[in-house]
């Protein structure tokens, strides 16, 4: 059984950019975007040392309901385990996209994720702590809690005591040096045989949607002396026990990082699954495809080249464009008429035009003589 920390040491040849790639001005572009949906309502839950926003999304066709199951996810306690916001991002994609299992999520549940938990160490360039210095993700035992712990932790106390539908899973979302994806699972003598049990199905389940992305249940195992007191996982277990699912989930912080929409997507149905939103009945759309369809970009994040994937009904004039986060246009890379069938193409952000790209949010846009579309990309040198 392993017993170090959940997130690693850090190794030796870190070296990171400030804002480790995604930073504080990026999430709140993404928020306003996502706030675009009807799906979604954005506010802050608090303040973090130097006074930005916590800010959480509330997923859900009913946000006030009463009834709904509700899930919590919060992410980047720690700024350089960025890859927890990937995931986290693709969740959200997945919960507020036009589709079936998408539509009965909504129907069901209320999501409440918080992208960003620590955004000073993130501007910072901070690897795990706050503006204070502090390892914020083990300072929930503290006589005086940082503000973002003590914001966290309110909104964890609104949203499970007294109220008919509280929160049932709290994931906390990192990723570990040693390159693999696994949840931290809590061993019975830290907690009770019924939820060591009930982590063992919750983690497998997850397992199921996405095969040989996941370690086994048992390849982190803490907590097999006693209840730790000082993370969020502890907080869960002492103040509700076996009424919340509350775990670390550890992606990969490595160069073969990736697949984030697979990861989400498994998250998800695991979740639902655990909860009793039955999603595995929910046929996919039948209807005519549309002209074409532009396919997410992979890898996504990449540096420096990503592929450009269109499915193409029938033959058709296509101009495909590269925009920054300011809508302009920094490099077309196709503009001619395109046969029917599967198109691949490729961008270089290393070079475009002869200037070096900066890392950040981009936007591969897909006009048509009848339509246009777009899909955001994400540049990390």
């Amino acid at each position: 059984m392993i017993e170090n920390q959940k997130c690693g040491a850090l190794p030796d040849h870190i070296n990171s950019e400030r804002n480790w790639g995604y930073g504080y001005n990026d999430l709140i572009s993404d928020l306003s975007e996502w706030s675009q949906s009807p799906y979604v309502v954005i506010d802050s839950i608090g303040a973090s040392v130097q006074g930005r926003g916590i800010w959480e999304l509330i997923i859900s066709d009913q946000h006030s309901s009463l009834t709904y199951k509700r899930v919590y996810i919060h992410a980047r306690t720690h700024p350089g385990e960025e890859e927890s916001f990937w995931v986290a991002d693709e969740i959200i994609n997945f919960l507020i996209a036009d589709t079936p299992e998408a539509a009965l999520i909504r129907a069901n549940t209320i999501f409440h994720i918080v992208p960003m938990h620590n955004p000073d160490g993130v501007e910072l360039g901070y690897s795990r702590e706050n503006a204070n210095g502090l390892d914020i993700e083990s300072g929930w035992d503290d006589d005086e809690l940082q503000p973002e712990v003590s914001a966290l932790q309110n909104r964890f106390i609104e949203l499970s005591f007294a109220i008919p539908n509280p929160i049932q899973v709290a994931l906390n979302m990192h990723s570990a040096y040693a390159c693999k994806r696994y949840f931290v699972y809590h061993h019975e003598n830290g907690t009770s045989r019924y939820f060591a049990d009930s982590e063992k199905d919750f983690i497998s389940g997850i397992q199921l949607y996405y095969p040989g992305g996941f370690e086994n249940w048992n390849y982190y195992v803490s907590w097999s002396s006693s209840t730790p007191d000082q993370y969020p996982e502890s907080w869960w277990w002492f103040n509700y026990a076996e009424n919340v699912m509350a775990l670390t989930y550890e992606d990969m912080n490595c160069s073969d990082a990736g697949n984030y929409n697979l990861t989400a997507s498994a998250i998800i149905n695991g979740i639902c699954d655990f909860i009793g939103v039955n999603i595995a009945g929910v046929k996919k759309s039948s209807e005519i495809p549309e002209d074409f369809v532009l396919k997410q970009n992979y890898p996504n994040p990449f540096n420096p080249i990503t592929n450009i994937n269109i499915e193409l009904e029938k033959m058709s004039f296509l101009k495909i464009s590269i925009i920054d986060i300011e809508g302009k246009e920094i490099k077309v890379i196709g503009n001619q008429n395109y046969s029917a069938g599967s198109i691949t193409l490729q961008w270089d952000g290393s070079n475009a035009d002869g200037h070096q790209m900066p890392s950040g949010i981009y936007y591969c846009r897909l006009k048509s003589d009848v339509s246009v579309i777009s899909k955001k990309m994400i540049l990390i040198k």
